[in-house]
């Protein structure tokens, strides 16, 4: 079924209705139900970022995140699985035609999930490669077709390094009965995106079916592009998350709530007047962040221009500045809502559990300023 990618954005902001209704139960059944997958699917969600060549709908970055951000607003484990797909699909277009192809060979929505962070090992053998390990994190494990995983290169017993001494890594994608998923997602936020660990035991993967950040791959810098832009779809998951809090703070005041041993309705005090207009800012501050890194991205992406090492740098910092922004703004509206938001029936406890998760998410450490700060000193040019 062919989509066009302009109708995907308004045909979320109808779904999201509907989602945002099931966001306690997504919570309490700690996955997206099949049918709302199914909706997503119908919508587009799951094709946003697959190439046109496989019938994709092939947003451009900016486009993408602003469907994973309204989907936030609804509900952050939905998005955040959504926004995990989109970043499969970006993985896998660095990989050999023949995989990428393979990969799609059953349209465009296929799902596929996986880990950055190299917790396994592939062992190199004469035709390929033998993957074991075991990954945490692996968002929508339980539904995906695919599975991609990065592991350290092992060859002749050793651990084999690149130029600069650091643990050469490969991914290698897998089909998704390869691996064991292991229960392990009981967790304060994002409940529902079953992020479970995976366990692949002794498995064989062809060397088409891998791809590396190796000197000698000429797919390395697009693949440390891709990761490099996967932190801007947590971001814009998390922004998503604080337009939300911001939606839950407006429609209690708007509602007559009266703090205790006040005379004056909540929505007539000076003090949450100002609180919340702060709270908006940070909030539209961040989304312009995130949009202008996006659009930078883009750029550079679409004139297939390697990045420079000061543009990576900001491009990375980004998501730990957009979280600081907007986890701020969800801990206001939390905190405007006074005791009332801490029953499981209120939205804001849960938007902060979730802002506090995502923003545990490693693209959002402080990490990222020092490096770039350093690209700075060092009379980096954009």
């Amino acid at each position: 079924m062919k989509i066009l990618p302009h109708t995907i954005l308004t045909d979320i902001e109808d779904l999201s209705l509907r989602i945002a209704r099931q966001a306690e139960d997504i919570e309490k059944e700690r996955r997206v139900p099949d049918a709302l997958l199914d909706e997503l699917r119908r919508a587009g969600c799951l094709r946003l970022l697959v190439p046109a060549e496989y019938d994709g709908a092939q947003l451009p970055l900016p486009d993408a995140l602003r469907v994973v951000e309204t989907l936030a607003r609804a509900d952050a484990a939905t998005a955040w699985l959504v926004g995990q797909v989109g970043l499969a699909d970006l993985i896998v277009s660095c990989f050999p035609q023949s995989t990428t192809a393979e990969f799609y060979a059953a349209g465009p929505d296929v799902m596929g999930a996986g880990a950055v962070a190299p917790k396994g090992r592939l062992t190199k053998e004469p035709d390929g490669y033998r993957v074991n390990g075991q990954w945490p994190f692996v968002t929508g494990c339980e539904q995906a077709s695919w599975i991609y995983l990065n592991g350290v290169v092992v060859a002749d017993r050793k651990v084999q390094t690149t130029q600069d001494g650091m643990p050469q890594t490969r991914i290698a994608l897998l089909p998704a009965g390869a691996v064991e998923i292991i229960d392990t997602w009981n967790v304060v936020g994002l409940c529902g995106t079953a992020s479970h660990d995976v366990q692949v035991s002794d498995i064989g993967c062809a060397a088409a079916r891998t791809t590396g950040l190796d000197a000698g791959n000429p797919e390395a810098d697009r693949i440390t592009a891709r990761i490099a832009q996967s932190g801007l779809i947590i971001a814009a998951v998390i922004v998503g998350i604080a337009r939300g809090a911001l939606d839950d703070i407006v429609t209690l005041a708007r509602g007559g709530k009266r703090p205790a041993f006040s005379r004056s309705k909540l929505a007539d005090s000076p003090l949450f007047q100002d609180r919340l207009g702060e709270a908006h800012m940070q909030v539209s501050a961040a989304a312009a962040l995130l949009y202008t890194a996006a659009e930078q991205s883009e750029h550079s992406w679409a004139r297939r221009q390697p990045m420079t090492a000061l543009a990576r740098a900001g491009l990375q910092a980004t998501p730990a500045r957009v979280a600081e922004l907007a986890g701020r703004a969800v801990d206001t509206a939390y905190n405007l809502g006074g005791g009332s938001v801490v029953y499981q029936s209120s939205p804001l406890q849960r938007r902060l559990r979730d802002v506090k998760t995502a923003g545990q998410h490693f693209v959002c450490e402080r990490q990222f300023y020092s490096a770039l700060g350093g690209e700075l000193v060092q009379g980096g040019a954009l």
